[in-house]
Order: structure tokens, then C-alpha cells, then sequence
């Protein structure tokens, strides 16, 4: 197994200044900073593409809540993802060839386990851990699995369980890509794909914000689609988002224990931060505000038009909430 992983900041001696950060479905491990020109070559065409900057590069650095000076942060891209860990493109040892369709079937326990690795390979016992989106379940599930590793949990628009309504947009989403007759024929990036994330941005955003931005020419919410679509053609590869939105339809913190409430409350020992959004159409602020409640957990909402992509938009009250939980 291979896990790409960047870090920020040094592991103190104690050993205990540890922030492990989990990104959302098609995020990578580029959480902060600008590559240079060097770095920025060596990468493959697929992370170039995804840019030189860190997806929450507004939040990780000098001054900044996790501040590198004062953290040890490290940041993997998920097993089963495209961007440089263990997946689809990798070579398959009994073949030779790149897994692509033969890639295992994962759940949000590899996930977990996975990074629970990467941990022990960095010589960290214990972390602050931190994730929004499939991030947050992982996170979830990191806390349940290896509670004895977890200082602080902090969960972003994440519920406990993915339940129908998140299930049937992953269904359509999938569906986008399996029913195009180009992903049939092996193409790695269908114009299905495109289609896939049109319907997931869908779910990422909310109406207010599309009535903010494109009220006078409604036409334009269209035309933002269909540029997602397009742009995520060249940045993303199909068998990756098909095996980690299965791997999100796994999730369920109650399975083999109980059931969720009783799963929850195993992190009442953790102190913990569940953070919903107020505008988020697919893990709605009740959801995230009942699993907080189950596990005795501290709560904060975003407010925002943007929907559930608010967690990586207003970066300034994301800080402002992990200020007052973190220290």
C-alpha cells in the first residue's frame, strides 16, 4: 500500500503536536502552500491539473489556525483516490497493468485504517483529527477505530451514516458514468464523468447561492455546470470516483456496534467538535447536529448561501469555530 502525504511544521519532542487532516471525495493531499516550478513538474498530469495551490491553504500556515510553528500537520490522499496513493491507476502485481476495474471494493474503515498506517510509519501516537465531507467520516470512523489516537475530533458537514438521500445522488452520479458507452470502452475520463460531478455539484451547493450569483441570468448556473464538468474531466479519473463514492455508501458508525447512537456514545471520552451548515442539502445541519448531540459533542453551524461546499468557502468562520475549540 502507498499513501501520498504531505506535511507542515515539525513533530515536537514530546510527540504531541500532531493535526492528521482528511480531505473530501475528490480532494488530495496538497493541503496548503503553492507548489514551485520543480514540484509542480513531477507531478502527474491528473494533480497538476488540480493546481499548484492547497484546497485549504487559507487556513494552514504562518498565523494561520493551524499554524506550522505550532502543529506537526499531515495531510494523505485517500487510498483508492488518483492522486499518487494505492488505486485504480495503480499496477495490479499480478498483472502488471494498472488495476482500473479489478481495484477493490473499499469501505470508510480502509480509509481509516489506512491512515492509522501512515501514522505509525511517521512515529505519531496521537493526533488532533480533523475532516470535512467523506473526510468527516473517515474521521468519524479514525475516532471509533483508534479513540486511544485521537487528542481532539473535529467533523465537518459529515453525518454518522450515509443515508437514502446521499446514496440515490451517488447513484446518479455513478450512473452517469457506467451507462455512457465510452466508459464502456475503457475511456478513463467520459463525458459521463462530467455529468457525474454536474449532479454532484448539485448536492455541494444550494439555492441561495445560485439565485446570489446568477439571479438576473439564470441560464449561467447551467453554463457553471457544465464548466465543473469539463474542468473535472481533466483533474479526475472515473474508476477513482466510482470506487470512493461505493466506499462512502458503506458508512455507518452503528454498523457492528450497536447501531449509530450507541456508536457515538463511545466518543463521549473524546472531546469533540461537529460542525454542520445551515444551507447543506446533503448532510443537512439537523443530521450533523443529532450526531453531535449522540456523542456528547460540542456543535457549530456555518452560515452560509454556498450549501455544503461552505466548509471549504468560509474558510474565515471555519477558523473562528476551530479557534475556540482547538487550543
Amino acid at each position: 500500500m502507498r499513501l501520498r502525504f504531505e506535511t507542515y511544521g515539525r513533530l515536537s519532542r514530546r510527540r504531541d503536536n500532531a493535526v492528521l487532516v482528511f480531505h473530501a471525495l475528490t480532494g488530495s493531499a496538497h493541503l496548503a502552500g503553492t507548489y514551485d516550478e520543480e514540484t509542480f513538474r513531477s507531478l502527474s498530469p491528473l494533480e497538476q491539473a488540480f493546481g499548484r495551490e492547497g484546497w485549504w491553504d487559507s487556513l494552514v500556515g504562518p498565523g494561520r489556525i493551524l499554524d506550522p510553528a505550532l502543529y506537526y500537520v499531515v495531510s494523505a490522499n485517500h487510498l483508492g483516490s488518483c492522486y499518487g496513493s494505492t488505486g485504480p491507476l495503480s499496477l495490479d502485481p499480478r498483472t502488471g497493468r494498472p488495476y482500473g476495474r479489478d481495484f477493490p471494493p473499499l469501505t470508510i474503515r480502509d480509509l481509516a485504517r489506512a491512515q492509522a498506517r501512515l501514522l505509525d510509519h511517521l512515529g505519531v501516537e496521537k493526533a488532533i483529527v480533523i475532516g470535512g465531507s467523506l473526510g468527516g467520516m473517515v474521521a468519524l470512523e479514525f475516532a471509533l477505530m483508534y479513540p486511544e489516537r485521537v487528542k481532539k475530533l473535529v467533523v465537518l458537514a459529515a453525518p454518522a451514516r450515509h443515508g437514502p438521500w446521499a446514496r440515490a445522488f451517488n447513484h446518479l452520479a455513478r450512473q452517469a458514468i457506467l451507462q455512457d458507452p465510452e466508459y464502456q470502452k475503457g475511456n478513463p475520463a467520459p463525458k459521463g464523468l462530467a455529468l457525474a460531478r454536474g449532479i454532484a455539484m448539485m448536492s455541494y451547493r444550494a439555492p441561495e447561492g445560485f439565485e446570489a450569483r446568477w439571479g438576473a441570468e439564470p441560464e449561467l448556473g447551467e453554463t457553471y455546470l457544465d464548466y465543473q464538468g469539463e474542468k473535472f474531466l481533466k483533474r479526475f479519473h472515473a474508476e477513482s470516483y466510482l470506487v470512493l463514492s461505493r466506499a462512502m455508501d458503506t458508512h455507518d458508525v452503528g454498523r457492528g456496534r450497536g447501531g449509530v447512537e450507541e456508536a457515538l456514545k463511545r466518543l463521549r471520552g473524546i472531546p469533540s467538535l461537529f460542525v454542520g451548515i445551515d444551507t447543506d442539502l446533503l448532510y443537512p445541519a439537523w443530521e450533523v447536529r443529532q450526531a453531535a448531540k449522540a456523542a456528547g459533542a460540542r456543535y457549530r453551524e456555518i452560515k452560509s448561501p454556498h450549501g455544503h461546499d461552505a466548509f471549504l468557502i468560509e474558510t474565515d468562520q471555519v477558523e473562528e469555530i476551530l479557534d475556540a475549540f482547538l487550543p
